[in-house]
């Protein structure tokens, strides 16, 4: 009877154990790693060709590296818009991208 008991407890213990990982574990495979990144872009005024001395500088995060590209390029429009109004957008930018 106790023998039982003892090999019941056991399995019950891997079993759960099993279930639930260390921390480490469960936090690297619930948590997936997410790109970052910061965009530094010229403001152009649309038609003139006129890149000027003026740079923004954006950042963004995404699944994938072209996501955060994209939102680091956004908050940067979004930056010159709300600058300079119509008529100019981000050119030439210059990425920085990381995974964490």
């Amino acid at each position: 009877m106790k023998k039982s008991i003892a090999c019941w407890t056991a399995a019950a213990a891997c079993a759960l154990l099993a279930l639930t990982g260390t921390a480490e574990a469960s936090d690297a495979m619930a948590k997936p790693k997410t790109w970052y990144s910061t965009a530094v872009c010229a403001v152009e005024r649309i038609g003139i060709g006129d890149h000027g001395k003026n740079q923004l500088k954006g950042t963004g995060k995404g699944k994938s590296k072209s996501e955060a590209e994209k939102a680091a390029q956004r908050d940067v429009q979004a930056q010159i818009s709300k600058k300079y109004g119509k008529g100019y957008r981000a050119h030439h930018c210059t990425f920085r991208s990381s995974r964490r």
